[in-house]
């Protein structure tokens, strides 16, 4: 019942909006910004691409948390719908592969929980566990990977690509109009700058200090253009300024 009623007033939450494309790295050839909403890509390719679409679940998730705590229940519930309906089953080959109990239960119950009672102690708790259970599920991937730099780095920028389509999804004749892809954009780099502050605690060598002091200078460009939780109407910047900051990135990421 709780699922149902979820679900009821999520559709009533995006009736007239336009679809979101899924974020995430399109197939060889196909055009950014062409997949329906609740679609997806495929199946996770590697451990890489496994890493990527978990970042940007957690960033869904991210931003829907900020939302509520902002007293904005409504704009934060399709953030707990998206997870389960866009990417879970992306990653959910991958996660039977290592024998990793499923939690797409879980990310429901915790979308019922946002729709029932957003603001209650249980909720939060369920939030929290659902937060735990993807940095478990992050563990996954291979330690050698997740500890390299260049890697992670190249997530991060993937990452910071992913959130200017949706910046730009968010747009209608230069204006702010769908919410949802707004903050899917700002979710998406609050994962980034999490990811960011764990590698610098992580890489401590002056080399290192150096590049990761560049992204996040970059990254921030980035952060202030969805700087607004509550966006007026007239954007920060436009579409190709944003991916000019997330080919920044990309450059940053390079070998």
């Amino acid at each position: 019942m709780r699922k149902a009623l979820a679900y009821l007033v999520y559709c009533a939450f995006v009736t007239g909006a336009a679809a979101a494309p899924l974020p995430g790295r399109p197939p060889a050839g196909m055009m950014p910004g062409v997949v329906p909403a609740d679609a997806h890509y495929g199946e996770a390719g590697d451990d890489v691409d496994f890493l990527f679409r978990l970042g940007m679940l957690e960033g869904h998730l991210m931003v829907g948390h900020e939302l509520i705590e902002a007293h904005q229940a409504s704009l934060a519930l399709p953030h707990f719908g998206h997870p389960v309906r866009e990417l879970y089953d992306d990653i959910s080959d991958y996660l039977d592969a290592h024998k990793f109990p499923p939690f797409d239960k879980q990310l429901i119950a915790l979308e019922a929980a946002v729709t029932v009672a957003p603001d209650s102690p249980d909720t939060q708790a369920k939030y929290q566990a659902v937060i735990a259970t993807v940095h478990k599920a992050r563990e996954l991937a291979p330690a050698e990977l997740r500890a390299s730099l260049p890697e992670m780095i190249r997530v991060c920028s993937d990452t910071i690509d992913a959130a200017a389509g949706e910046f730009g999804e968010s747009l209608e004749r230069g204006r702010v109009t769908a919410l949802v892809e707004y903050h899917d954009s700002r979710g998406f780099l609050e994962y980034v700058a999490q990811q960011i502050d764990e590698l610098r605690a992580a890489h401590d060598d002056p080399s290192s200090q150096g590049v990761l002091d560049r992204f996040k200078a970059t990254l921030a460009k980035a952060q202030w253009i969805v700087g607004e939780l509550l966006p007026s109407p007239t954007p920060r910047a436009s579409v190709g300024q944003y991916r000019a900051v997330a080919a920044e990135a990309a450059k940053i990421a390079k070998p």
